[in-house]
């Protein structure tokens, strides 16, 4: 992925987006958040900022961040399948996967069909990419 920070700064804005569709973030999306990016992001992430911290924990960072300024979810989701468009790399099929997981992981914490609804709408904007290589 093309500027790997900012991918995890946008996908911390969609967690955000995913937990809050019912209208309150609950505690148990939180702590699945912080545990997948624990044991599934930050172990598979290779790559850390000048402070030298591995840069998937940017994810919980945006996370908390948005949850202060409550972003527009609709433009949360936009805004992130634009990223990937147009910064995804031939490589970044696991990343997404991972990512997607990620979604899935938290919206199951605390169900409600309008959290399923937002990850319904990022699989279908991901799925051809994942499947089609990037060439522009």
């Amino acid at each position: 992925m093309k500027n790997l920070k900012q991918y995890y700064k946008e996908l911390g804005r969609l967690v955000y987006a995913v937990a809050a569709a019912d209208g309150m973030v609950q505690e148990e999306e939180r702590e699945k958040l912080h545990a997948f990016v624990v044991k599934e992001l930050a172990t598979h992430e290779k790559s850390f900022d000048t402070s030298g911290m591995n840069k998937a924990f940017y994810v919980d960072f945006e996370f908390d961040l948005s949850e202060q300024h409550k972003p527009e979810i609709h433009e949360i989701v936009l805004t992130f399948n634009e990223f990937v468009r147009l910064n995804r790399e031939d490589t970044d099929h696991d990343l997404l996967q991972r990512s997607l997981l990620l979604l899935e992981s938290v919206a199951s914490a605390y169900t409600r069909q309008k959290e399923k609804n937002i990850i319904e709408v990022v699989k279908e904007q991901l799925h051809p990419l994942i499947l089609i290589p990037n060439h522009e």
